[in-house]
């Protein structure tokens, strides 16, 4: 079968641009997991004796397992999973994750040499029967600048565990993305998220995506895309990862390169958190290659203001 340069095979790459969405199964390790998975729990531990010392949980469900113990923490006390999810927890080991060769080949394939790690990333926990677990139907581009919604930033999700049916893995709508954005995206009334209404889905069938533990599923930001209720009693863990192109606008810390947008504003696809560059041939020596100095960028940013797109 016939490889691209960057890790997919010219199939693959075929139907990621022509469905919108592509299951890449053997992206990551056991090793590669286990890093985060061990850092995740033992946040998930501080989380509990934080919480234990609030008298807000009358005991540490230490004998749970990563699947299960923050699902039981939950239960007593339901705040305690915000703490976690969207961009409230920054660790080194999500640094490793996006780092990861495989995975930035088969970004390298999509969106070029010139590889921006896109700031918007997150940590995702799935709790059974939390009010805020169900993500209704949207296109990440919702959460974008406008100038943005014809580049691809690509998103690759990401579980820590089997995503399947009943846990909660992804539903997509095939060949959702060609028609382009769909406008207005509304606030929804279940979480903090953007929401396309039912009326104004793009015509398709939603689509269920099973992800195995170890690989990924890649998605357009023009792809309509849903998490529905978690039915069982285990917590499904993910993360979601961005790529784009150091040509798009990016508050990354780069030396432009000829023919590249340089416009001051927006600074960004998503100008309230930082991008950074992650791998290049033209510039070797801005690639950001420390955790430490990915940590520090995530906390010294100082966000810019967006557009008030769906005010």
């Amino acid at each position: 079968m016939e490889t691209d340069t960057g890790g997919l095979t010219a199939e693959q790459t075929g139907q990621f641009r022509d469905r919108g969405y592509l299951m890449v199964p053997d992206v990551f390790t056991d090793a590669d997991l286990r890093q985060v998975i061990d850092e995740v729990s033992r946040t998930v531990d501080r989380i509990a004796r934080e919480q234990h010392a609030a008298g807000k949980l009358s005991r540490l469900f230490e004998e749970y397992d990563f699947e299960h113990r923050l699902a039981m923490i939950s239960r007593e006390a339901p705040e305690a999973p915000a703490a976690m999810w969207n961009a409230n927890l920054t660790l080194p080991t999500f640094f490793g994750l996006m780092r990861t060769p495989r995975l930035l080949d088969i970004a390298e394939s999509l969106c070029g040499p010139e590889l921006i790690a896109s700031s918007v990333y997150r940590l995702r926990p799935k709790v059974p029967s939390h009010r805020q677990s169900p993500v209704p139907w949207h296109q990440d581009s919702g959460y974008f600048e406008p100038t943005c919604d014809k580049s691809l930033v690509l998103t690759v999700w990401v579980p820590l565990v089997n995503a399947t049916r009943d846990n909660g893995c992804l539903w997509v709508i095939s060949e959702g993305h060609k028609p382009g954005i769909v406008a207005p995206h509304m606030r929804s009334k279940t979480g903090p998220y953007l929401e396309i209404s039912d009326a104004d889905l793009p015509a398709g069938e939603p689509v269920c995506v099973p992800v195995p533990r170890g690989g990924a599923l890649l998605m357009t930001n023009l792809l309509p895309h849903a998490s529905f209720e978690n039915n069982t009693d285990m917590v499904r863990w993910s993360m979601d990862l961005r790529y784009q192109s150091a040509a798009l606008p990016t508050n990354a810390d780069i030396t432009r390169l000829p023919g590249e947008m340089s416009d001051p504003f927006p600074g960004a696809c998503y100008p309230p958190e930082k991008d950074f560059l992650i791998r290049s041939v033209a510039r070797p020596q801005e690639i950001v290659t420390s955790a430490e100095e990915f940590i520090r960028l995530r906390r010294t940013h100082v966000g810019q203001p967006m557009t008030a797109r769906w005010q």
